[in-house]
């Protein structure tokens, strides 16, 4: 059996830093400009890292076409997709009850956030397969993900908000996009046609260092605009790199290791990003 159709292998743990990071990151920016609901604000993160963890338990879902799947493994990604639409549903209950606090523009928002999970591996949409995982990631579980927090406890959106959630929505990019370069092999002998898959292995190590590329430089403009306070502690993040980035010419079975650590980039940068801004307010 795949250790990673165990119940802790499907929950990818690592990759629970994107729901706290961005769902921190909308709450903070809230809070800075001066909300105070704090229940509130601890209510959006358990639902963020709710919907974190429905995704990823339903995640292996598109396995199942794999002919070679031992009957074990098939057996534990059902219970964990199972399990997984359980936790959505409570995640659905959770945002619902944030409904009847903000109104219907949160209760689409939200429609949009559990039709994107589904889609992702259910049905015919399947974006997964339709190599548009990485794309739509950075929407749902970036840009629309830190709006939807900041909104909750402001019942506002805005420009500076969009602006200053693009790091993160590349960075949840990053990490899924670590995760298809690992899975590269096993995905194209499956039949599973992620975006690696379609664009090839060396394509998508390029997106791989663009993507990283792209969260500096916008850092650097956010910085250069007054809206990011500094920048210097964040180019000393770059240096959590070295690991992924070693990685990404190494053989299949050292290349397990490359989605942990983009992982670990992820939280560092994450918290950095997040000290950087707190740090400005008397």
């Amino acid at each position: 059996m795949n250790n990673k159709y165990t119940f802790v292998g499907a929950l990818r743990p690592f990759s629970l830093v994107v729901a706290i990071a961005t769902c921190g990151l909308g709450v903070s920016l809230a809070l800075i400009d001066n909300a105070d609901d704090s229940w509130l604000a601890w209510l959006v993160l358990l639902t963020g890292l709710l919907l974190q963890v429905a995704v990823n338990l339903v995640n292996d879902a598109p396995d199942l076409v794999n002919q070679e799947l031992d009957q074990l493994s098939r057996q534990n990604i059902l219970r964990n997709q199972k399990i997984g639409w359980i936790i959505m549903l409570l995640a659905v209950m959770l945002g619902l009850y944030m409904v009847s606090i903000r109104g219907w523009p949160l209760l689409l928002l939200g429609m949009v956030g559990v039709a994107g999970a589904w889609g992702y591996t259910g049905g015919k949409v399947n974006y997964k397969q339709r190599g548009l995982g990485i794309v739509l990631v950075f929407l749902l579980m970036g840009v629309l993900l830190i709006g939807g927090s900041y909104y909750v406890l402001s019942g506002l959106y805005t420009w500076r908000v969009f602006w200053l959630s693009l790091p993160f929505s590349l960075l949840s990019s990053l990490l899924l996009l670590s995760n298809e370069l690992r899975d590269y092999e096993s995905d194209r002998d499956a039949g599973i046609r992620t975006l690696i898959v379609r664009i090839g292995y060396h394509s998508g190590v390029r997106l791989y260092y663009l993507l990283i590329s792209l969260v500096y430089l916008i850092c650097a403009m956010l910085y250069w605009a007054g809206m990011l306070p500094g920048f210097l502690m964040l180019l000393i993040t770059s240096l959590a790199l070295v690991g992924p980035l070693n990685l990404l010419d190494s053989p299949t079975t050292q290349r397990q290791r490359l989605t942990p650590l983009t992982g670990r980039f992820y939280l560092l940068f994450g918290a950095t990003y997040l000290a950087t801004l707190w740090m400005d307010l008397p």
